[in-house]
């Protein structure tokens, strides 16, 4: 049965449009009453129109940031959503508080949240983790008219607890490879989702999305097989190059070779780039320092300089951000760490520590690092 928000969300994208063009196997009349009841819509001549207000502005974006990203809009259209946020940034880093326990419907929203890193576990008994800032949390509280702090959680030193994992010989058909894949391709505006990423890997079904989206994704597969065939050799610039060509095959024609033009990041004036002539000798340096990292204590260590340097030099016209994560978990793989997955819930913490960054801070990028790579230990 198609929720209200289901209906608004056809509404939005045909109005004006009458019932029966609403893409539906069952009548939705008590939904689009109920629509009109709230004020989101308003009946024209047998049409069905979206009004504009705060309310509906707030839920156009909740529908289409998660219709964009493959996340469930209708998690955080849910009534109990609101509470739990408030409660989890309240009494974090208990992820459990007194008020949500005892409801079956909240242990399913908190398990959602934490399969999608809004929540980052550091324990399972009891239910412990980082509560991370979100522009969805925002949005739902907005539209929940309640106001509360959202404040991130400080986070926990884990470097014991993480030191301690292990991985085993990656497949390129594991789940997290997926993840991996989709995650990276997201954070640069793709619209392929995991389980797409999947079937499109796996059974060669290709999903309903932008061209380009598809092809991102086949071009970090093709670099993660790249990772995985020179796992165990030193990371030289040619490496480098080869990583970036795989990431940018038919998206840019200079795709593995250095920048020319000097490139800056959009939205931010305070991430400063290398200039193009500095680049080789950056990259140069770069990679001596990659391979003066000989144990797992040390790559645990310099996890946030691994992947700070390189994007901060941005060596290459386009693909850099990419480019560096693959090179990240190529350094992690190497030292038997697992491979770093970033997931939706979690991509406004990242970008804020890296890209979008107005100061650059590798300790604290290295620590959210660890909580990820403890997280999807703990999730499983």
């Amino acid at each position: 049965m198609p929720t209200i928000y289901d209906v608004f969300a056809e509404i939005i994208e045909r109005a004006p449009c009458k019932a029966k063009d609403l893409p539906f196997k069952k009548p939705v009349y008590a939904q689009l009453d109920e629509l009109a009841v709230k004020g989101w819509v308003q009946k024209k001549q047998q049409s069905y129109v979206p009004m504009k207000k705060a309310a509906t502005t707030n839920a156009l974006r909740i529908i289409k940031y998660c219709l964009k990203n493959g996340l469930d809009y209708n998690v955080f259209f849910s009534k109990n959503m609101p509470v739990i946020i408030k409660e989890v940034f309240a009494h974090a880093p208990l992820l459990r508080p007194k008020k949500l326990i005892g409801n079956k419907r909240n242990t399913e929203l908190l398990g959602y949240l934490e399969e999608n890193q809004f929540l980052l576990l550091t324990k399972k008994r009891p239910r412990e983790g980082l509560v991370l800032r979100h522009q969805l949390f925002a949005t739902v509280v907005a539209l929940s008219n309640t106001s509360f702090a959202l404040r991130s959680t400080p986070y926990i030193p884990l470097f014991d607890e993480v030191l301690k994992l292990r991985t085993h010989d990656i497949n390129p058909f594991d789940d997290e490879v997926f993840s991996f894949l989709s995650g990276s391709a997201q954070l640069e505006g793709s619209t392929v989702t995991t389980g797409e990423t999947r079937e499109l890997l796996v059974n060669d079904i290709y999903p309903d999305k932008p061209k380009k989206d598809v092809q991102m994704i086949k071009n970090l597969n093709e670099a993660m097989h790249y990772v995985l065939e020179n796992l165990h050799e030193e990371i030289t610039p040619s490496h480098l190059c080869e990583l970036n060509k795989a990431v940018l095959f038919s998206l840019h024609r200079n795709a593995g070779k250095y920048k020319k033009t000097h490139n800056t990041i959009q939205g931010n004036p305070s991430f400063k780039t290398a200039k193009p002539s500095e680049v080789r000798s950056l990259v140069e340096s770069y990679c001596a320092a990659l391979q003066r990292i000989t144990s797992k204590e040390q790559c645990l260590k310099e996890a946030g300089f691994v992947h700070n340097e390189l994007q901060h030099i941005h060596p290459f016209s386009d693909g850099n951000s990419r480019t560096t994560r693959m090179v990240l978990n190529w350094v992690l793989l190497k030292y038997s760490i697992p491979l770093l997955v970033i997931k939706m819930g979690c991509f406004d913490e990242y970008m804020g520590l890296t890209k979008l960054s107005k100061k650059r801070d590798d300790r604290r990028l290295t620590m959210l690092f660890h909580h990820l790579l403890l997280h999807e230990h703990l999730i499983k």
